[in-house]
């Protein structure tokens, strides 16, 4: 190469570097340089209601029949297998279904069918969970709580061996008063469960009744 040609050439290198110092320093001051003011910043209006809520849980009417009558008849059963047994009384002319192993309904004649969301009878063996009279209540107020079919739960009052809870499910408004039995001269153990579930237009009749039955029983 001529000495006019490797002029050039080198006179071409240096261009080259210099526009590319000077495009490093263009994109170097880009990034440093603060972004351009957006205006005040101020925090979004949040649209009614401000925070979080439940949905509201919708009751619907009780079913257009008669109360409960706290004075029905009752007639005696026995209930359970030597030596785990309870012998009580249950309304009369109810209707019996087995629900369950080592669980017992009575409804209002014609009997289950005819009886939804109206009040029924429950006696429930539990003397195989080896739970106290009060850690069983304590239980069943939790599986209430937690229970997804249940909702708008109300702890009505809670005695050494009772409950009363109010809740909603499947859109009724529920009442249930419960019982603990144990075996006279035991200990505390609970042996059978009792309840009475119904409307509250059953409500008084029903602790009439589940004191009756209590008063009733003879466990073992």
């Amino acid at each position: 190469m001529s000495a006019r040609g490797l002029g050039s050439a080198t006179a071409l290198v240096v261009l080259l570097a210099l526009g590319g110092g000077a495009a490093g320093y263009a994109v170097a001051r880009a990034d440093h340089e603060p972004p351009a003011p957006l205006g005040e910043v101020r925090p979004l209006v949040a649209v009614d209601p401000a925070y979080p809520t439940d949905r509201p849980v919708l009751v619907r009417e009780d079913r257009d029949e008669p109360p409960l009558a706290g004075d029905v008849a009752l007639r005696r059963v026995v209930l359970g297998t030597p030596p785990f047994t309870v012998s009580l009384a249950v309304p009369r002319d109810w209707v019996r279904s087995d629900s369950a192993g080592g669980e017992w309904r009575w409804y209002p004649p014609p009997g289950p069918d005819a009886a939804e969301n109206l009040y029924f009878l429950r006696v429930r063996q539990v003397a195989n969970l080896f739970q106290s009279v009060p850690a069983a209540r304590v239980a069943r107020r939790s599986a209430l709580a937690t229970a997804s079919e249940v909702q708008s739960l109300e702890v009505v009052e809670e005695t050494y061996d009772g409950l009363e809870v109010s809740y909603v499910s499947e859109g009724y408004r529920r009442h249930s008063l419960e019982r603990w039995l144990t075996t006279p001269g035991s200990g505390e153990t609970a042996q059978y469960y009792l309840g009475m579930i119904g409307r509250g237009a059953d409500r008084d009749a029903m602790e009439t009744l589940i004191d009756r039955i209590a008063a009733s029983a003879e466990v073992g």
